[in-house]
């Protein structure tokens, strides 16, 4: 069978796939070593092993990303040495990023009104009093804010040294970046609104794309809304610490930067997509699906003559299917050799193999195969969303497979987003012109907008809704909020009265750190497995210690009392920030 030029894989991957095997073959005789013991290393629970770990984990992940961030180089000066003339479609002129924004203002006032208020919701609810974030402010404030620029152990542990067979090296590290420029998680919060802007912005624009060019009244309105006020998305960008948020950003750069490359097979935009796929395979351990399956869906097509753009290359999808190996080798080095000499029993979750589908997952599956169907059928021609469509279930099925897919959960906001393209593209292809033929713009643009919060409506009657999420977050934040704020009342009345001030804390996502702000004599440590009590600062540090009546115990965040069995009973409770809510309480040691 004759392969056309044009679907032959560049010569240029042969370095990339033989240098990826040899590190994958050298991972997997290591990892057949571990498996069979190797007694030459020490052992992992030992101080000399611990140590070997860590250096290990620093330096398989400082050669991994110096070798990223080099090859991110590599593509912009490559981009940005062709010659003008050289792109097949002519440059045009582009006005400053000012002026565009400027003119998309005048153009949508309502909706720029609708991103301002959902902006201003998220910073104003937005504090530290986030689970894991708690323990990263700790790392930011510990060094005074004098040295900004460090790497912060907090937000590396977790991904990075993890060892437990997972593999989201990159997780987080926005906020990492963030944390160099500003320790107050209120502009944290500021960002992550930008983010979700540019999301349903270049949604908006991938549509406008592959409608031909023209946006169709009340596209961008039901991209926002449908977007915007899914509870996935609620859950991933007001909660921030979720790698969600930057992968589906760096995913919907690529959808664009594809586009643009299956226009004008550009050097920037092959850069760009390129590079938001080398970068988002490290965001989450299954990210790579979202890359490589339109990928793979747009060889398919080319090699049975059904791709209708006339292509004189398809190196761009080569190279995306290329970083399956680079996510094999990556993987093997690291994440499985450190998680195995580490005897990590790996992530588990209870609820995998579970499904809770909504509307959407339905419309989504149902709309991909009748799509292909008729593409099989030659009676309608392929486009790039229908390889999303095959990467958005690919990547829902390794969800159910992983972790299972409930539909509101912030691990579905990728398959979120290329559903709305799907529903948009629909509307902007073929409801909207059917209903401007017989009306004018201004109404079809109106019956978008009812037709979005039509939508919203009907989706407020499921089990889990975004308002529900949005209010399930605050409402945390405020109790963890309220009961520190009560505990330090608490303490300050019994200072000016002259009464003991021993405080009484276990180790959860608040920390000694945390408590040290407050305006004890002795902080005290319990250890919930052992029961026993340690004077971790103020009078007698140091020391064992006997608890005394009128000692508080602060139950902030994350165990339950029952953990200390019998010994529970010997607390009263004077706080509580909800009757019948767990945690947000504050006990006194009774006589």
């Amino acid at each position: 069978m004759h392969i056309p030029p044009s679907l032959q894989p560049p010569q240029s991957m042969r370095w990339l796939v033989v240098s990826c095997g040899l590190i994958g073959l050298t991972a997997i005789a290591i990892t057949v070593g571990l498996m069979v013991g190797f007694s030459a290393l020490p052992s992992p629970t030992s101080s000399a092993g611990q140590q070997l770990l860590r250096n290990y984990n620093n330096l398989s992940h400082g050669v991994v990303f110096a070798s990223v961030g080099l090859g991110l180089m590599g593509l912009l000066v490559w981009a940005l040495s062709q010659p003008a003339d050289s792109a097949h479609q002519p440059s045009q002129e582009h006005k400053p990023l000012g002026t565009q924004a400027m003119r998309w203002c005048r153009h949508h006032p309502l909706l720029l009104i609708v991103f301002i208020a959902y902006g201003v919701v998220m910073v104003q609810h937005t504090s530290g009093f986030y689970p894991e974030l708690q323990g990263w402010l700790r790392d930011i404030h510990n060094g005074q804010l004098i040295n900004p620029f460090q790497l912060r152990d907090g937000l590396i542990n977790e991904t990075m040294r993890a060892n437990s067979f997972r593999f989201f090296p990159l997780a987080h590290q926005d906020l990492h970046f963030l944390s160099w420029l500003t320790p107050y998680v209120k502009v944290w919060s500021l960002v992550s609104v930008l983010e979700l802007v540019a999301i349903a912005l270049l949604a908006n624009r991938a549509v406008t794309t592959l409608s031909g060019g023209s946006e169709s009244p009340g596209q961008l309105w039901l991209i926002s809304l449908l977007l915007l006020f899914h509870p996935a998305t609620g859950w991933a960008f007001f909660q921030l610490i979720y790698s969600e948020r930057l992968l589906t950003l760096l995913f919907s750069l690529f959808i664009c930067a594809v586009l643009e490359h299956q226009r004008t097979e550009s050097r920037h935009s092959f850069a760009l997509a390129f590079g938001c796929a080398l970068v988002g395979l490290f965001v989450k351990d299954i990210a790579v699906i979202l890359f490589v399956a339109p990928a793979i869906f747009t060889l398919m097509l080319a090699a049975s003559g059904r791709d209708t753009g006339k292509r004189q290359s398809y190196s761009l999808e080569w190279w995306l299917c290329g970083l399956s190996v680079v996510t094999i080798a990556a993987y093997l080095v690291l994440s499985l050799l450190p998680s195995l000499y580490g005897g990590s029993h790996g992530f588990a979750n209870s609820d995998r193999l579970t499904l809770i589908a909504d509307w959407r997952l339905l419309a989504l599956t149902l709309f991909s195969l009748t799509r292909w169907l008729l593409i099989v059928r030659d009676r309608c021609k392929a486009n790039l969303l229908d390889a999303l469509n095959l990467g958005a279930l690919a990547y829902a099925a390794a969800l159910f497979i992983s972790v299972g897919y409930p539909y509101e959960s912030f691990w579905t906001l990728p398959v979120q987003l290329v559903t709305v393209l799907d529903l948009a593209l629909i509307w902007s292809r073929w409801a909207a012109p059917a209903l401007h033929r017989k009306t004018t713009p201004a109404f079809v643009g109106a019956f978008g907008i009812a037709l979005s919060a039509g939508v919203l409506a009907l989706e407020s009657g499921q089990a889990q809704t975004f308002s529900k999420r949005i209010g399930k977050i605050q409402v945390n934040q405020q109790k963890w909020r309220t009961t520190f704020e009560e505990l330090e009342a608490l303490l300050n009345e019994r200072r000016r009265a002259g009464e003991p001030r021993n405080l009484i804390f276990m180790q959860t996502w608040f920390g000694r750190a945390e408590y040290e702000r407050l305006p004890y004599e002795r902080l005290i440590e319990l250890d919930p497995v052992t029961r026993t009590y340690s004077v971790v600062d103020g009078i007698g540090r140091g020391r064992r210690y006997r608890p005394q009546p009128g000692d508080l115990l602060a139950n902030i965040d994350k165990r339950k009392l029952t953990v200390l069995g019998d010994e529970s009973s010997r607390y009263a409770e004077v706080y509580r920030f909800r009757p019948g809510m767990n945690y947000g309480a504050i006990y006194e040691r009774q006589p």
